[in-house]
């Protein structure tokens, strides 16, 4: 099953927030504004949430 374009970027997000966090452990700093991308993260993962909580009612009003 492909990913949606909102799966693939909130992954891409996730991934990078994660990373961000290790090298921020590991050295003491952090490459990128952590808060921002944590920010971003959170929304999109409501996004998604709200997306595919959609999607799973359109499908059970549909058959009823």
């Amino acid at each position: 099953m492909a990913l949606s374009r909102l799966q693939r970027i909130t992954l891409i997000l996730f991934v990078t927030v994660v990373s961000n966090w290790v090298v921020a452990w590991l050295t003491g700093y952090s490459l990128i504004g952590g808060d921002l991308f944590t920010v971003f993260l959170i929304v999109l993962l409501l996004l998604l949430v709200v997306s595919l909580v959609w999607g799973l009612l359109g499908k059970w009003l549909s058959k009823s």
